[in-house]
């Protein structure tokens, strides 16, 4: 199986169970994350497996402030991190653009298809009110759509490149 379609079937489904159920459930994250981690440990590559860990790792890290703050919750932050353990270090840190950048537009529609949430931005300067779960926005469908858009455009060199220098 190839990368680019582990990565489209796990987050096609953590973006689907977000947003029907609004729980990215722990079974399909930590199932891949173990499936992963095993491929890389049968193929004897050491550096397969640093790079699975240090993925998953900085998946966590990227997400964890927006989670502690109560702008997500915690399986967004667990798919992010699973796809860096398919990815790795670098790659995860591209999708998490590409997903704030997809996680951007869906609230912005989010907002307009409800006006009453964009009454409430223009007088309060916050996105939402204190509301229950099913009116957020699901990030786990950004985190999808900045997966796809991964596939699909890869890395953009000339504008990420300077990040890397």
């Amino acid at each position: 199986m190839s990368k680019e379609i582990l990565l489209l079937i796990i987050s096609v489904l953590g973006g689907f169970f977000d947003w029907k159920y609004r729980k990215i459930p722990n079974w399909l994250i930590f199932g891949i994350f173990i499936f992963i981690f095993l491929i890389n440990i049968f193929s004897f590559k050491l550096q397969g497996i640093v790079n699975c860990l240090l993925g998953f790792t900085v998946g966590i890290l990227l997400l964890i402030i927006p989670y502690l703050k109560g702008g997500m919750g915690a399986g967004d932050v667990k798919l992010l991190a699973v796809i860096g353990s398919i990815v790795g270090v670098k790659d995860v840190i591209f999708i998490f653009f590409y997903s704030a950048f997809c996680g951007l537009l869906l609230g912005l529609v989010w907002i307009i298809f409800n006006s009453g949430h964009f009454k409430f931005l223009i007088t309060t300067g916050q996105m939402l009110p204190v509301v229950d779960k099913k009116q957020k926005v699901p990030y786990g469908v950004a985190i999808a759509l900045g997966t796809i858009l991964y596939i699909t455009f890869g890395i953009n060199d000339e504008i990420f490149s300077k990040l890397w220098q």
